[in-house]
């Protein structure tokens, strides 16, 4: 694909973004004017794909993106009501076009109909949405307003005002007589801070009085009251604002059967502050990403002098360069606060992807008749642009492979002793430097039986010889294995979950896959991040000083005593093991052992399992952010899974699972040596 189109491909992506977002807000319940901005911003979406797509030469996605804007159009002039069903169709159907688009970039060809799926549907609303008779509601009469005035009305507006008088809003006019010099930009602050107290219907030019000089407009504003102060006129612009039209006006026929015209209803839910209810477009500017590489190895290369040039102040031990130090300790907190906002500048939040698996998980659930309880945790972490698109199809297979393989059907479930509805959970962790998601359901798990009998028949296993359960469960990952006899339509684990894996595996990341039978599975995908903050718990070794990731780190505590590795300490109530970190790491365990414990806690691969121990220190420091990238040279060093240069040398950041794992090691070997 020409790479001049790549500004065209990111700005797509990220039209699809917002949109998922505002389909987000029209779920709950919103003022009438924040659901209408929603809406109107949804309709200029799919506006602005439809031209994109015309631009890169994809006609069918242009004709698919033109329908889905006609049904916003629908619904921005009031003449579909907004309804559970009606979303859920509009989350597939953009759904259906972002899926398309990444088929397009990937080189494959058009199909004929990017929403064959929802062609029933999308007439349907069509169809709900003609006048009934002919007949066309229209109150933009009773707008206390000039025939001449009335007259620049567009057919939108007349709607939208039918709309909010039906729904019992009121609609104000303010008048306003601007500079000529700066009215571009004060109509436009107006019209936000309009828009922040109810819905701006129009902004309709009016001629000046003679006595006036600049420019004249007339706003009209449908909202319960309007704040006139908060609408922040200057002193010198001559305002007016008058109540245009009264709901308790319309005839009480038209009221008891407002036609086709019907506004939404009327959501019950308190005004939001202006910050959060005005629809106001952020500037969006596009850097190539070598770009910002170079700005990055810039700042590493600064940092660098940063640290020798305090290094060197430190040697010279003189009390009068305290205020230097000072300042060098300031100069590093802004050079991590500019790597982190050079590192967002590469990040979206894991909701993005969240967003994306949520109607399709419904409507597999609605295809296949099994109740779904859908749950995400984790949205607010971030993970690079990059893994997003990539992630997208090893997620696919695993949702449908839930749903088909996992679940239970609703009779299967309650013949079991549990609810209809199952259970599905998507989390998002971060552990150090790596993007944990574990998709966990309730279901049946896997059949272990059945899955050894396939692999011994297709030669993949040897009979008579004992597999562990991890040995069954990644055998499901190679390719072409299925306990199917046949591919269903909605899954075929022979068609996926090798997918899945070399997906996974193609990013640098892991798959792990556990099961219990009858109280569901999880899979586990671990993907390195090429850059991570990491908040550290920073201790003491000897000389050397360790970084542990607050993540996994559950408790500090202190002995009465002198404790060596091989003891056991009470923590919380519960007998743990203790072992010194220097043994951990293989290097010498201090003689007179060590009083200050770090508790550390790691999620097992199983359902639900876990693992806690003491770590014994020499000394806690305390806490500290630091910036982590990918040390290659470090990829066979045990339990290190980066550095960062510090003020008084390298701080090693430690793996707190491969730790843990050493430190069960040094355990077993005590004990076999007992």
């Amino acid at each position: 694909m020409d790479s001049s189109f790549d500004d065209v491909w990111a700005e797509c992506e990220d039209l699809f973004v917002q949109a998922r977002q505002r389909l987000a807000t029209l779920k709950t319940p919103q003022p009438p004017h924040v659901t209408q901005a929603s809406v109107n911003a949804l309709f200029r979406a799919t506006h602005t794909l439809k031209g994109m797509a015309g631009m890169l030469g994809f006609p069918r996605f242009s004709q698919a993106a033109h329908r889905m804007e006609d049904i916003f159009d629908l619904m921005r002039q009031g003449r579909l009501r907004s309804t559970d069903s009606l979303i859920e169709t509009l989350e597939s159907g953009i759904q259906a076009l972002e899926s398309g688009l990444a088929d397009l970039r990937r080189g494959q060809p058009e199909p004929e109909d990017y929403l064959h799926a929802l062609r029933r549907r999308l007439g349907e609303l069509e169809a709900l949405a003609r006048p009934t008779e002919g007949a066309v509601l229209d109150l933009s009469s009773l707008l206390d307003l000039s025939p001449e005035v009335l007259k620049t009305l567009s057919d939108y507006e007349r709607t939208r005002v039918t709309a909010v008088l039906l729904a019992g809003i009121p609609i104000h006019g303010v008048r306003v007589c601007l500079d000529l010099g700066t009215f571009d930009d004060r109509l436009r602050a107006l019209s936000e801070a309009a828009g922040a107290q109810g819905e701006l219907i129009s902004t309709l030019p009016l001629e000046a009085a003679e006595d006036k000089d600049g420019l004249c407009f007339l706003l009209l504003i449908a909202a319960p009251a309007l704040d006139v102060q908060s609408l922040g006129v200057l002193p010198a612009e001559a305002v007016e604002v008058t109540a245009l039209a009264d709901p308790e006006r319309i005839p009480a026929s038209l009221r008891a059967d407002p036609g086709p015209l019907a506004p939404p209803p009327v959501l019950k839910s308190p005004r939001l502050p202006a910050s959060a209810a005005a629809s106001q477009d952020a500037e969006i500017l596009r850097l190539p990403a070598q770009r910002v590489d170079a700005l990055e190895a810039r700042l590493m290369a600064v940092a660098q002098v940063r640290d020798s040039a305090s290094q060197a102040l430190r040697r010279i031990q003189d009390p009068g360069m305290d205020s230097s130090m000072a300042m060098m300790g300031e100069i590093e907190t802004g050079l991590l606060e500019v790597q982190k906002s050079l590192l967002q500048m590469r990040m979206v939040k894991v909701e993005s992807l969240f967003q994306r698996i949520e109607p399709m998980v419904k409507a597999l659930s609605r295809d296949m008749g099994k109740p779904v309880r859908l749950s995400f945790q984790g949205g607010d972490l971030e993970l690079e642009r990059s893994l997003l698109g990539r992630l997208m199809e090893p997620f696919l297979h695993l949702v449908r492979n839930a749903l088909d393989h996992g679940l239970e059907s609703p009779a299967e479930r309650v013949a079991q002793g549990k609810t209809e509805t199952g259970s599905l959970k998507i989390s998002a962790s971060q552990r150090g430097r790596n993007l944990r998601f574990d998709i966990r359901d309730d279901g049946r798990g896997f059949d272990l039986g059945r899955i050894e009998a396939r692999g011994i028949a297709l030669g993949l296993l040897r009979e008579g010889q004992v597999h562990t359960a991890e040995d069954l469960h990644r055998l499901t990952l190679e390719p072409g294995f299925s306990t199917q006899e046949r591919a269903s339509q909605i899954s075929g684990r022979g068609v996926g979950m090798d997918v899945v894996r070399s997906e996974v595996e193609g990013m640098g990341g892991e798959i792990q896959i556990s099961s219990e039978p009858r109280r569901g599975s999880l899979v586990r995908l671990s993907l390195p991040l090429s850059r991570a903050v990491v908040g550290c718990l920073k201790v003491r070794c000897g000389q050397q000083a360790f970084g542990l990731p607050l993540s996994h780190v559950l408790r500090i505590q202190a002995s009465p005593v002198a404790l060596h590795g091989g003891s056991h300490v009470e923590v919380l109530g519960e007998d743990l093991p203790m072992e010194s970190l220097q043994a951990s790491l293989g290097l010498p365990e201090p003689a007179g052992g060590q009083r200050l414990l770090v508790v550390l806690r790691q999620q097992g691969t199983a359902v639900d399992a876990g693992l806690e121990l003491a770590l014994g220190v020499d000394e806690v420091v305390g806490r500290t952010e630091l910036l982590l990238r990918s040390l290659p040279e470090l990829a066979h060093a045990p339990g290190i899974m980066g550095g960062s240069l510090q003020e008084e040398g390298i701080l090693w950041v430690l793996d707190p699972e491969a730790v843990m794992g050493l430190a069960m090691v040094s355990l077993m070997q005590r004990v076999a040596g007992a």
